[in-house]
């Protein structure tokens, strides 16, 4: 199912880093939405500005990355959702670890919609709150 491949190809590229096979999947509208819209500052659909934005939070609070671990995708002609476990350590020490679900929509084979779904409490927390000391021992 060419779907669950493009879905696959995505996921591949996202762990890797790799935007411009990102783009290349994805139509030049598409829309990005996540969770908790006017809970936290990134809740709801994003901007290109706000996605480099929070790419850029992720790589400054998490130096060494995010392990994201594909639990499974199911797809059908419109749409696809994969069901993802991320976690990463904080450079001050805090674990992140999230169950994520991402609803893939398409137009024409390529995604036109992304909306993801996760614990934002838990996100804005580790991702916008205050950082703690980082301690030296």
């Amino acid at each position: 199912m060419k779907n669950k491949e493009t879905a696959k190809r995505y996921f591949d590229a996202m762990v890797a880093g790799n935007f411009d096979e990102m783009n290349k999947l994805k139509t030049p509208d598409c829309v990005y939405w996540l969770s908790g819209e006017g809970s936290w500052p990134f809740g709801g659909y994003q901007s290109l500005e706000n996605q480099a934005k929070l790419w850029g939070t992720v790589a400054e609070r998490f130096p060494t990355g995010m392990k994201m671990t594909l639990q499974s995708i199911t797809a059908d002609e419109e749409r696809a959702a994969l069901y993802v476990h991320i976690r990463g350590t904080r450079k001050d020490g805090r674990i992140y670890e999230n169950n994520v679900m991402l609803l893939l929509i398409y137009k024409d084979g390529l995604i036109s919609g992304l909306y993801e779904y996760l614990d934002t409490i838990m996100v804005n927390e580790l991702f916008c709150g205050p950082m703690d000391d980082v301690k030296n021992s």
